[in-house]
């Protein structure tokens, strides 16, 4: 049967990649995802939940064995609203975290290096929240991805993160790992890995064990 896997936020940059590398994987038997918009399925392989109300399309009957979360917004997106932040960054992860707390599943979710609850910067802030949240869940595994800046294809312009990525591509080699930029591909697919075959408990993972996970 392989595994079911179910992946939000399978629309934007990371999730898109993780969905190729998903049906491109033997592994993978049903694929699930959760969000606003379904994907194009010409091969009937994928069941989507969603709608207006993302958190009433978790039927807590349903099941899957495994879960990557690439949710995830920015300011600029939200137009400074920093509660509808809050609810994608925050809210619907941890929604999706209590729906899949104590069935055994393996969770993988996509944070943000320099994750911190305590931390001064509001982003950073949130997603060290999320992070927290997760943790107190009972999973038969938790693979937190801490990447660095994202280099892949945007379907949303970003001035300032495209200027950054420029500027970080060009002196890569002298920054330290977890600061260089991290291609998508490779985050999606480390993503899918640790979704079915990385170690139980709680990991927290940035670059080096990232581009360990995507061999």
């Amino acid at each position: 049967m392989g595994t079911s896997l179910l992946i939000a936020g399978a629309t934007g940059v990371v999730g898109a990649a993780a969905v190729q590398h998903a049906l491109a994987d033997a592994r993978v038997g049903q694929l699930i995802t959760w969000g606003r918009r379904p994907l194009p399925d010409a091969a009937g392989r994928i069941v989507h939940w969603g709608g207006a109300d993302l958190i009433a399309a978790l039927d807590p009957a349903a099941r899957a064995d495994a879960v990557i979360c690439c949710l995830g917004t920015t300011i600029k997106a939200v137009k400074g609203d920093k509660q509808a932040f809050i609810h994608v960054d925050h809210d619907l992860v941890v929604a999706l975290g209590a729906w899949a707390s104590g069935k055994g599943v393996r969770f993988c979710v996509v944070s943000a290096l320099g994750a911190d609850a305590k931390s001064l910067f509001f982003y950073n802030q949130v997603k060290g929240r999320m992070e927290d949240a997760l943790r107190q869940m009972d999973f038969a595994a938790l693979h937190i991805f801490r990447p660095s800046i994202l280099d892949g294809p945007r379907t949303e312009q970003r001035t300032g993160e495209r200027i950054a990525l420029v500027t970080m591509r060009a002196i890569a080699p002298l920054l330290p790992a977890p600061s260089r930029p991290m291609k998508t591909e490779v985050l999606g697919k480390a993503l899918v890995n640790a979704a079915i075959t990385g170690a139980s408990g709680a990991h927290v993972h940035t670059t080096k064990a990232i581009l360990e996970l995507a061999r």
